[in-house]
């Protein structure tokens, strides 16, 4: 059985964030500090990035609309977590070709909100990423 277009797109994701040097992509084993993790539960670490893949809207008969929510958290200020969203901004929002799977030809940051500190100084950011491609 082929994997689900949306995990295609959220292993794709996890390398450019890991070549960018925004979090670490490790595909076995237990998630490292920073690291990435793509099924959608939360982990117990102080610092992750989480991939939750959204369910794809048709958009017409060939082509579709994948999206994907983009969850850090990090140690710090609000500003830490923001800079990292900008960098995140800097590497998909308004991209052609990225990633390059799924015939994506154009990627955006459709939203975002930012989240105070918590009780042990972690703040976070929530992305939600649009990607149109094509049907698989």
């Amino acid at each position: 059985m082929a994997d689900a277009p949306e995990i295609i797109l959220n292993r794709a994701i996890a390398q450019l964030l890991h070549t960018a040097n925004l979090a670490v992509y490790q595909p076995t084993g237990s998630i490292p500090a920073k690291g990435i993790r793509l099924d959608g539960i939360m982990p117990t670490i102080d610092e992750f990035t989480l991939l939750t893949a959204l369910r794809p809207i048709p958009d017409g008969r060939a082509d579709m609309v994948y999206r994907t929510q983009i969850y850090t958290r990090r140690q710090g200020s609000p500003n830490v977590a923001r800079q990292w969203a900008a960098d995140l901004r800097a590497v998909l929002d308004q991209t052609e070709y990225t990633p390059n799977v799924l015939g994506i030809s154009w990627a955006w940051e459709f939203s975002a909100l930012d989240f105070d500190p918590d009780t042990q100084g972690r703040s976070a950011v929530a992305a939600t990423y649009h990607f149109r491609g094509r049907r698989p």
